[in-house]
């Protein structure tokens, strides 16, 4: 048998040795993101919802659970919403304000304390009860039907209804979100290569590589200067997409002359080059037709457009969530409306 050579045995003690090393200093980030409060992707994204019996919308998110991705921890309430907990009975010296929206008011990357929600809370102060019914991934109509089936009974004094340009798109239903997550599961989407659904998960559970994969997929994407927005042009092209708002919006208006509550519709900006902004004219439709109802209406877009939208975005590849300046923006744009409308007094 051939020995090795000198410089062939130093060769593999180097690799041994760097091999070691790397392992070591992973292990130490490991713990170390973990002791700052970093976790890995839960183990399951489709762990916190529940199927429902319900034509519109078929699912809720479990009541007084927990879910915990990176350094955010998500408490949801006993009525299954990321809140804080809201008595039926509605104190006589309280005003209530209703907030009805998606993923964009329910924020994925934000604590409670910095939410929608929980900003307009404090903004407001005690004479007034925020209560938020916001629910990712829903569009116009479920947002509505939500409101009826869950809002209704805290007896709102206001509705606020964050509207972002993709809820005129389709409705989400149970079996269907099982199904996607099942095929992002199996597949590692930078490499684009297959994996086994369990391994993909085991190692989304590492807060190291959770929080590498989250830094270079913004990284590419300042890299890249993409802006998507052809798929929100595309759903706006679409006559029955448009109908889905002014059916929503009828529902509403039934609901808002029954109750006795006005409306708010908050029209949020894509987050894309502002000074060329694709679609003001989509922004001038909702305001009329919202109008048109008996709705007001508060454009956002002269408020976010003084910015760069690369300031206001959570990852350059999201164009729909705004970051912690942006619901910042927003938030106090709607308290200042609520000031001019002597809504306080």
């Amino acid at each position: 048998m051939q020995r090795l050579s000198s410089p062939g045995k130093r060769f593999i003690l180097l690799g041994i040795f760097s091999c070691m090393a790397a392992v070591c200093v992973a292990v130490m980030a490991e713990v170390g993101l973990r002791v700052m409060g970093y976790q890995g992707a839960p183990e399951s994204t489709t762990a916190n919802i529940r199927p429902i019996d319900d034509p519109v919308l078929n699912w809720r998110y479990v009541p007084s659970s927990e879910v915990r991705v990176g350094r955010t921890r998500h408490k949801y309430n006993q009525a299954g919403f990321l809140d804080t907990e809201h008595a039926i009975e509605k104190p006589h010296t309280i005003r209530r304000v209703i907030v009805v929206g998606d993923s964009a008011t329910d924020a994925g990357d934000a604590e409670w304390e910095g939410m929608f929600s929980a900003r307009l809370q404090a903004g407001l102060g005690r004479s007034y009860e925020v209560i938020s019914i916001a629910m990712g991934g829903l569009n116009t109509p479920q947002e509505i039907h939500l409101l009826e089936k869950e809002g209704l009974v805290y007896q709102p004094d206001l509705v606020v209804l964050n509207f972002i340009l993709n809820d005129c798109d389709f409705y989400t239903e149970y079996e269907a979100f099982l199904h996607y997550r099942a095929g992002k599961d199996s597949v590692i989407g930078l490499l684009g290569i297959s994996i086994d659904p369990n391994y993909k998960r085991a190692i989304k559970s590492s807060a190291l590589i959770y929080f590498v994969k989250q830094r270079l997929e913004n990284a590419i994407g300042l890299i890249l200067g993409k802006e998507e927005t052809g798929y929100i042009e595309s759903i706006w092209e679409k006559p029955e997409n448009r109908r889905k708002v002014t059916d929503a919006f009828d529902q509403l208006q039934r609901l808002s002359k029954e109750s006795g509550f006005p409306v708010l519709i908050v029209i949020w900006p894509v987050l894309s080059e502002f000074g060329h902004y694709k679609f003001q004219s989509v922004h001038q439709w909702i305001q009329n037709v919202s109008e048109k109802r008996g709705f007001q209406t508060l454009d956002l877009l002269p408020h976010f457009a003084p910015n760069s939208y690369r300031d206001l975005q959570v990852t350059a590849e999201d164009n729909i969530h705004p970051n912690d300046r942006g619901r910042k923006i927003g938030v106090n744009a709607v308290l200042k409306w609520i000031q001019s409308k002597n809504l306080t007094e």
